[in-house]
């Protein structure tokens, strides 16, 4: 996705709405790991979907758009940084909660998806305060 494009954040607020919904819908299986899992695989897809529109092409134009503004170019930073430290806590709780492995992960499911959830509303915060700005600046130029 190009950040140019004039659709960026619009398409990232439909992108947070989608997984909120998501998350949202898989709260009242926390309890029933059975039920939750057919579940996990439309979340998972959600998620992949919005990950792949922030790839380094979208990050390249915005530190190229933003060169000489050293705060900004910071923010970049932090939002790159963030988003790796997220899709590996992204695969971790995948790996554990996708597979066949049922008594295994059962136990565990209610605290490792409320934590993923957690992480994953901070990261929809930091991108409204921080990323939203900067894409609304570009569209603006």
């Amino acid at each position: 996705m190009d950040p140019r494009s004039g659709q960026a954040t619009q398409f990232l607020r439909l992108g947070h709405q989608s997984i909120v919904d998501s998350m949202d819908h898989l709260r009242p299986f926390l309890r029933s790991y059975l039920q939750a899992k057919p579940h996990l695989r439309e979340f998972h897809q959600r998620l992949l979907t919005f990950f792949s529109k922030q790839d380094d092409v979208f990050f390249d134009v915005l530190y190229r758009s933003f060169q000489d503004d050293r705060s900004a170019t910071k923010i970049i930073d932090f939002l790159v940084h963030d988003l790796k430290d997220l899709k590996i806590q992204f695969l971790i709780f995948f790996e554990k909660h996708s597979g066949e492995a049922l008594d295994q992960s059962a136990a565990t499911f209610p605290k490792d998806f409320s934590d993923f959830c957690a992480s994953m509303i901070a990261r929809i915060k930091t991108e409204e305060e921080r990323l939203f700005p900067l894409l609304e600046k570009m569209e603006s130029r």
